[in-house]
């Protein structure tokens, strides 16, 4: 079965919850804990079923590719984030006030 990555880890509706945060109050470092939870599980799950293929207890080698390549896409996706916010800090520091 072949899930789309919107439906693991939500990218998507950003722009939802940042219109829905005055309703909702959602702030920002909780989406930025949340999102980094799913990063991690991504990770902790394509390392048991690497470890339950190794021990032979997983017969289908595609769901193990499949789990550690989502688990890539989204730490490459948080490391491009991650840069991405430290540019635009650093053009912040180099403005005159």
């Amino acid at each position: 079965m072949i899930e789309s990555i919107n439906s693991n880890y939500n990218i998507a509706p950003l722009e939802k919850t940042v219109a829905n945060n005055s309703n909702n109050k959602i702030s920002f470092s909780k989406l930025l804990e949340d999102n980094l939870n799913k990063v991690n599980n991504l990770q902790l799950k394509s390392n048991e079923m690497t470890e339950q293929f190794a021990l032979g207890n997983i017969d289908n080698v595609h769901d193990v590719t499949i789990a550690a390549q989502k688990a890539s896409t989204a730490l490459n996706l948080t490391v491009a984030v991650q840069n991405k916010v430290m540019d635009a800090y650093n053009e912040i520091m180099r403005m005159q006030v």
